[in-house]
């Protein structure tokens, strides 16, 4: 019994606080409806709790509280239904007002369980509750509860099952409708669960009988097979979706169609649609016949709508070979026919392109019936644009290679008038790639014409906004259309219609430079290589093509030019990848074919040699200090020879017509050239030329001669005196680099091919480069260097030491031994001179400067009459009583001892006295001492005597007149000039 009693208190416990939870809901329901309020997050979990203790047990306590609970349960619905229909409600509060109608569905089932009411009372209640049920259901498969929607609809199976045995015909029909209800909503929420074996469980429950089956209740079922099939066919589970698009057909396909509404006739319209697509599908004959005579009996209905022309096209699609011609036909209705959308648009382009593989001029056709029939009228720019680049496409892609262009460029003539304006830039781009393919196809054929012409398409007007660098890319390639057809005329005519910015371009002046090359205009051809090269940075690969186009063409002057600009560019040194002593001596070559002839100089070009070589040594110079520790340096020996060689040659070739300032840099660049070549034999940094080749260093001798030689010429021709005293420098420098490396050169032991005249040579040229040292301190008034200049003048023998005897000079040497003495003496005679125009005050000049010069014609004197003594006549007599007669007048005033030594030598060199007149004497005085010489010297001589004796001096006048007399005995006169001075002495009164 108290078991019992607590059983009982359980249970009005458990209803009692379901009914209090039922009760608190309506405020929190409309919450809910009130966007405004704050959400309540408790609800819908709440909802949940109390569904699960439902459905409560029958007791005492739940019949006591029928009509509450009835009452509750059917205020919660309606609330519920309010809600849901009411707009201000959130969507997020859906999912909770489905759970509410749950929970009134189970309480209008605990009523309904609980009462006591009557048979037809109770079956009205049970339809109600089951009504209520499914409508719960339908909502939590919506919001997506599904084992909720399980929970209220195993309720619904308990009414399902008690009301299937109802045989009552006048609720037959609702009765009906709400099982095809239940077992609809099984299928779908088996559907939802993935269990599809269940739906087709739930359907072999279903009673299909068209005689026994309601319209509303066929187009609920149709709906429920068919969003099941649909899903199916996006799933490609194929099979599945016919089977469940063929039952949905099955049921509202029977129906007559003035029994459906507007929906139910568009929901048998979409079922045949995707029933249609799910048998193409299928890899299976039957299902293709089934297909066609399905989308027939569509056709016959609804072809005027677009869906039934994607089918057929599907259709079509789906024949191993269809028929062009229908596909045409297809797309042709669905164009003429459709409401014109974006998707619609782009559905139709689709199969378009899917027709141009079946035959592209249908596609072309198509395409320009949709240009004329719709676009045209419609006037949307944006896709009158992509139909016209999609048929530049089709067309282009069947293009015969013989065919003119112009189908095309009278289509771009319809579009222009039609759209009143030029295409966007990203129509333009679409439709010039295309035709740039085009382009490049027919040109790579040689089909150089049918190139040009689609060329010129490229540039219709329609392609107003291509933008300047594509313009200009179009125009280059009909400038090589017109190169390659010769027609100049026309390349220039292209050329000159292009904008600034593409003329400007440095490929299109690369091809202005080859039309000017073929039509011989050295001004185009020259501004067009000047823009090349200005606009060229570090790739100088137009240039490179400037060269090969001027030596094709055969033009060399050119091709130097252009070269140059290469060499410029890259300060003579070159880009990575070029071979930069290749590069030189290429250029090298082009500039000696147009330098001219020894006689003529081209002095332009000589300027631009000039430069190459001394590019090339300030080039080998760098590459040496980069590569110092590589195997394999850029100038190699073999390359330091040629350049240093050639230099050498085009130096001797051209001397004596090179401007000498030229001649002196290429000079200096072989010199240059030779101390490179030597530090890479030796691997040193010496400037030594033991190491190097006897060739080589009689070269470098010979180089640094001749540079001497050019900067004599300069220092002598120059207008500026700073010019000058430099090239005087430069002279200096070069001698003395000489006078060092001869010594050495001329004692080594590998001299068996330099002949005896060439050693003589080369001492000579030692002598010269002296004197000319001499002149150089001379303009320059370094009076003190004169002194080591005049000693290594006079240490002529090179080969075996420095000497100032003549008795040392070799037989060989002879001739220019007696030209150097001859030459040294005019040149210490104006030194003398000039040092005597600064007067006695000068600090510069001193006495002792001008007493220096006098020793070294002292020394000369000296030296020429050592080698008389060895058979010194005729000529060198006469130069010898020179040299004495101006010694003995420069020495007279200052330096007595001179004067008389210089007497002295004439005695010696005039011989015995001249006393017979026979045929010897006159024999002997073609070759002696010149009479007026010795007349000169005798009678200036005696006055100076008389000079002091009149100063009362008598010594010094004894030692004057003898020595006087001593002269006069030598003169060849048959002694009549000895006779007078004699006389003249004898008279003169001698203090005691």
């Amino acid at each position: 019994m108290a078991s019992k009693n607590r059983l009982v208190a359980e249970n009005e416990k458990k209803v009692t606080g379901l009914i209090a939870f039922a009760q608190s809901l309506d405020k929190r329901v409309q919450n809910v409806i009130n966007a405004s309020s704050t959400p309540d997050p408790d609800l819908a979990p709440t909802l949940q709790t109390h569904i699960a203790a439902l459905p409560l047990k029958p007791s005492s306590a739940l019949a006591a509280r029928v009509k509450t609970l009835d009452a509750l349960g059917t205020a919660l619905w309606n609330a519920a239904t309010r809600a849901r229909r009411t707009e201000a409600a959130p969507a997020t509060a859906r999912p909770a007002l489905a759970l509410l109608r749950v929970f009134a569905a189970l309480l209008l089932d605990a009523a309904c369980g609980s009462s006591g009411s009557g048979e037809h009372e109770a079956r009205d209640l049970r339809v109600r509750v089951m009504r209520v049920s499914l409508k719960a259901a339908k909502a939590c498969v919506e919001e997506g509860l599904l084992e909720t929607c399980l929970r209220v609809l195993e309720r619904a199976a308990f009414y399902e099952e008690v009301l299937g045995r109802e045989r009552d015909p006048d609720v037959g029909e609702v009765v009906g409708r709400l099982r095809a209800d239940y077992f609809a909503l099984r299928m779908t929420l088996a559907w939802k669960q993935s269990k599809l074996h269940t739906a087709d469980l739930f359907f072999g429950k279903v009673d299909l009988d068209p005689a026994r089956l309601g319209a509303g209740t066929a187009e609920m079922l149709t709906d429920t097979f068919y969003e099941i099939g649909k899903d199916m066919l996006n799933k490609h589970r194929h099979e599945d979706a016919v089977k469940w698009l063929d039952r949905a057909y099955s049921v509202i396909g029977e129906r007559d169609m003035e029994e459906l509404g507007n929906d139910a006739v568009e929901l048998r319209q979409s079922t045949m649609h995707h029933l249609i697509r799910a048998l193409l599908r299928q890899d299976d004959h039957d299902a293709k016949e089934k297909a066609k005579v399905l989308l027939d009996l569509l056709a016959l209905d609804h072809g005027d709508k677009m869906v039934v022309s994607l089918l057929q096209l599907e259709q079509l699609s789906a024949e191993p070979k269809p028929d062009p011609g229908q596909y045409y036909g297809a797309v042709e209705r669905m164009m003429r026919s459709i409401h014109l959308t974006e998707t619609n648009f782009k559905t139709i382009m689709h199969h378009v392109h899917k027709l141009k593989n079946l035959s592209p001029e249908l596609a072309a056709k198509a395409l320009d019936n949709f240009l004329d029939l719709r676009l045209f009228e419609n006037r949307n720019s944006e896709w009158i644009e992509k139909v016209t680049v999609t048929h530049v496409w089709v067309s282009i892609a069947n293009w015969d290679g013989d065919q003119s262009p112009e189908p095309l460029r009278e289509l771009l003539d319809t579009v222009q008038q039609n759209m009143h304006g030029a295409f966007s830039v990203a129509a333009t781009h679409a439709a010039q790639t295309l035709l740039w393919k085009r382009i490049e196809s027919t040109y790579s054929q040689s089909q150089f014409n049918a190139a040009e012409a689609w060329c010129r398409l490229s540039l219709h007007p329609l392609f107003e906004k291509a933008g300047e660098l594509n313009k200009a890319k179009v125009a280059r390639k009909t400038i090589l259309c017109a190169l390659a057809r010769h027609d100049y005329v026309t390349a220039r005519k292209v050329y000159f219609d292009m904008s600034d910015a593409g003329k400007a371009a440095p490929m299109t002046r690369y091809l202005m430079y080859k039309v000017a090359l073929r039509q011989d205009d050295p001004d185009l051809a020259s501004e067009c290589l000047d823009a090349v090269c200005k606009q060229t940075t570090q790739d100088v690969t137009l240039l490179y093509a400037c060269v090969m186009e001027a030596q094709q063409a055969g033009n060399k002057s050119q091709a130097v030019v252009a070269l140059q600009k290469v060499l410029e560019k890259y300060n003579y040194a070159a880009p990575q990848g070029v071979h930069l002593p290749a590069l030189l001596r290429c250029m090298a070559r082009l500039l000696l074919a147009e330098l001219g002839t020894a006689d003529n100089v081209n002095e332009n070009v000589a300027e631009e040699l000039v430069k190459l070589f001394e590019g090339a040594a300030r080039q080998a110079k760098l590459q040496k200090r980069r590569t110092k520790e590589q195997s394999a340096p850029l100038f190699s020996e073999k390359e330091l020879d040629w350049f240093s060689r050639n230099s050498y040659n085009i130096s001797l070739k051209y001397c004596a017509t090179l401007h000498p300032s030229h001649l002196l840099q290429l000079l200096e660049a072989c010199i240059a050239l030779i101390s490179l070549f030597q530090e890479a034999t030796t691997g040193d940094n010496e400037q030594s030329t033991a190491a190097l080749p006897a060739p080589l260093t009689h070269r470098l001798l010979l180089t640094h001669y001749l540079a001497a030689s050019t900067a004599l010429v300069l220092a002598r021709s120059a207008d500026s005196i700073p010019v000058s005293h430099g090239a005087y420098h430069t002279l200096c420098h070069h001698a003395d680099a000489f006078c060092e490396r001869l010594p050495s050169f001329l004692r080594t032991s590998d001299l068996a091919e330099l002949s005896v005249s060439a050693r003589a040579d080369l001492r000579a040229k030692r002598a010269q480069l002296l004197r000319y040292g001499l002149e150089a301190a001379l303009k320059a008034r370094d009076w003190d260097s004169m002194d080591r200049l005049f000693e290594d003048c006079f240490a002529y023998d090179t080969g075996t030491g420095a000497t100032d005897s003549a008795a040392h000079v070799r037989d060989e040497d002879v001739p220019q031994f007696r030209h150097h003495l001859e030459t040294l003496a005019d040149l210490a005679l104006v030194i003398h001179a000039e040092m005597a125009k600064e007067g006695p005050g000068s600090a510069s000049a001193s006495p002792t400067h001008r007493k220096r010069v006098l020793s070294v014609l002292q020394k000369i004197v000296n030296a020429s009459w050592q080698r008389g003594g060895s058979g010194v006549v005729g000529a060198d007599v006469v130069r010898l009583a020179r040299w004495i007669r101006c010694l003995f007048q420069l020495s007279l005033d200052t330096d007595e001892e001179t004067a008389l030594q210089c007497m002295d030598h004439a005695i010696e060199v005039a011989g015995s006295p001249k006393k017979g007149r026979g045929s010897d004497n006159a024999a002997i005085a073609a070759t002696a001492y010149p009479r007026d010489e010795l007349e000169w010297l005798a009678t200036t001589a005696f006055n100076r005597g008389v000079d002091a004796f009149c100063a009362g001096d008598d010594a010094r006048c004894r030692m004057w007149a003898e020595r006087a007399l001593e002269v006069a005995a030598r003169v060849s006169d048959g002694g009549a000039l000895h006779k007078v001075l004699e006389e003249k002495y004898s008279g003169l009164r001698w203090e005691s």
